[in-house]
């Protein structure tokens, strides 16, 4: 009884903590397959994407990412590494170029991916270059036109 008391007067609390000291934060969700039967099996035909080496595979990426580019602010969380294997057919080098790419685009546009507000382009949607499709094919994407209307 007595060492559970001392226990309970000497533990850390987060109410304890003085206003410089942050608790640790939190570890990000690992990831968690939300593919379907239908979408898994067509990822391990076209993409060699294997589920039991998914998380082996965003490993690889993620040490090369620490090793190759250890400047690069970016995330590391799973989910979004992944989108860069699966963009590059599991190819770590090409995945590794194309985040690399995309931080560059971030960094040197950052009109484009901070804030950006579909008022900003309403100008150019006026203008007639952007139009959707008239028509769709069996999967339901508009991609039967190929040039703008004036062309």
């Amino acid at each position: 009884m007595s060492e559970e008391s001392d226990y309970l007067r000497t533990s850390p609390s987060v109410t304890s903590l003085s206003e410089n000291e942050l608790p640790p934060p939190a570890e990000p969700p690992g990831y968690v397959c939300s593919l379907t039967e239908d979408l898994v099996t067509k990822a391990r035909e076209e993409l060699q994407e294997k589920p039991e080496w998914r998380l082996r595979d965003v490993q690889a990426l993620r040490d090369m990412v620490q090793k190759e580019c250890p400047n690069l602010s970016t995330s590391l969380d799973d989910a979004f590494l992944l989108r860069f294997l699966r963009a590059r057919k599991f190819d770590y080098d090409r995945a590794l170029q194309l985040l690399v790419s995309y931080q560059s685009c971030r960094r040197s546009w950052p009109e484009v991916f901070n804030n950006l507000k579909p008022s900003a382009l309403k100008d150019v949607l006026a203008s007639g270059f952007l139009t959707v499709l008239p028509h769709t094919d069996p999967r339901g994407e508009n991609n039967k036109q190929i040039f703008p209307p004036w062309v």
